[in-house]
């Protein structure tokens, strides 16, 4: 019996595996476990400087370590945003500001992702806020780490990815117009850092 079917299969069987080896992976940001997840927003005016936070961040993503490329979708709930002012609060979530009562998420769909080196990234998609899509480009830093005793040791199941992204948004591009922009006590340009752990399991 001839032995080239065998050696064949053998041939096609090694040109496929590093297409197995490469295949993405899908994370889930780890919800349960807020505190490992934050959302800042930084407005710097000449008058008033103020930070906000908020650690309702979820979503879903792919990430392949061998091919360092990867894709999907991070949501913020705007609602949760916390600027220290309760009044500031308040206006922030209403029509006149970022409209948050109506339009609460902020999300981010990452559409190409490009290594730069090391753990650095070039993360490019759509940002989604006030009902509003636009095109964004920004740099990350993405960690990943496979399943172990450091990932299991902090309640992490599968493979784990800690992931950073900042974003520079002007809030005019998504039709914020509040009167506080206007006087300068607000800044129209905003840094909004997303900081969250993702895991495969």
């Amino acid at each position: 019996m001839s032995r080239f079917p065998a050696a064949r299969l053998l041939l096609l069987a090694l040109l496929a595996a590093p297409t197995a080896l490469a295949a993405p992976v899908k994370f889930e940001v780890a919800t349960k476990s807020e505190n490992l997840n934050v959302l800042t927003v930084e407005s710097e005016t000449a008058v008033e400087n103020f930070t906000a936070r908020t650690n309702k961040v979820s979503g879903t993503l792919t990430f392949d370590p061998a091919s360092k490329t990867g894709g999907g979708t991070v949501t913020i709930d705007g609602t949760t945003i916390d600027t220290g002012i309760a009044l500031r609060n308040r206006d922030m979530k209403s029509a006149t500001w970022l409209n948050f009562d109506k339009q609460p998420d902020v999300k981010f769909t990452a559409t190409k992702v490009a290594h730069l080196s090391g753990e650095k990234y070039r993360v490019s998609g759509n940002l989604t806020m006030n009902g509003v899509t636009r095109p964004v480009t920004a740099d990350a830093t993405v960690r990943y780490t496979p399943e172990g005793d450091l990932t299991r040791a902090v309640g992490l199941k599968g493979d784990v990815l800690a992931v950073s992204v900042k974003f520079g948004v002007k809030l005019s591009d998504y039709g914020v117009k509040h009167p506080q922009i206007a006087a300068g006590r607000v800044s129209n340009d905003l840094d909004l850092v997303v900081r969250f752990i993702a895991s495969s399991k």
